[in-house]
Formats: structure tokens, sequence, C-alpha cells
């Protein structure tokens, strides 16, 4: 995770904006199997850092404070609507959701129609946009 990610969160935390739950590589070892996929390492980072949240009413999915891996449950729950099995779900915002493509690491939307659009080239560029995006809206 980049240096502008981490101050950008220091600087507009506030408490609760994170769960910090413990990610184990166990866990994600156990995510992985149960999606079929490989999580992008930008992401894997996140999920250890952070756990679950985002600054400024961004809710990045991720793991719970009780453990539950609210990322693997949610595209668990699209793929059952269409979502591609490479994808998984990050963000929901509403008209669509944000997924990561495992094919590739890029940042991805769907929508329900099964519309695909390539939005970022990797995870750490898209929390970085939507941090701003959402500062600047504060």
């Amino acid at each position: 995770m980049n240096n502008q990610i981490l101050e950008t969160i220091k600087k507009y935390e506030i408490t609760g904006d994170f769960t910090y739950a413990t990610v184990t590589d166990e866990m994600i070892t156990m995510a992985e199997i149960r999606l079929n996929v490989k999580l992008s390492e930008q992401y894997i980072i996140f999920l250890k850092m952070f756990g679950h949240g985002g600054i400024c009413g961004i809710e990045i999915m991720g793991v719970g404070l009780t453990g539950r891996m609210i990322f693997v449950d949610t595209t668990m729950d699209y793929r059952d609507e269409g979502l591609p099995d490479n994808l998984v779900v990050i963000e929901n915002v509403d008209e669509w959701l944000s997924c990561i493509d495992c094919n590739t690491g890029k940042i991805v939307s769907w929508d329900f129609t099964g519309y695909i659009k390539e939005d970022y080239s990797c995870f750490d560029d898209y929390l970085m946009d939507q941090m701003n995006s959402a500062i600047e809206n504060l």
C-alpha cells in the first residue's frame, strides 16, 4: 500500500471508520479457495491493515470484527445473480458493484445487466481516487 494512501487515511480517519479485524494468511487462503480466485496483493494488504471500511463514507468490503469475510459472502451472493467468477466485490455502489478482476488485478464496475467497465489498473489507484473524491465532497 502506498504512502499517500496511508497518509490520507491517517489525516481523515475517525474512530469507527475501519474494523481493524485480525486477518491471517489462513483466512486469505480460505477466502481464495471458497471464491476460486487469487486475490491481488494490494487488496490483501488492505484487508490485513484495515479489515473493512474506509474514510469519509467509503466502505471497502473486507473482514468484520467477528471475522466474517464480508467480501466473500457478498461476492457469492452476487454470483447467484450473474457476477462472473473472476470478479470479487469490494464496494456496492447501488447501481453497480466495484470489483477486483482477479485475472488481471484491475478494478472494474459490474452492473446487473452484466455490463463490465474497466475503471482502474489496480486496487491502490482505485482506493486513492475514491478517497480523494470523498474528501472533495466533504
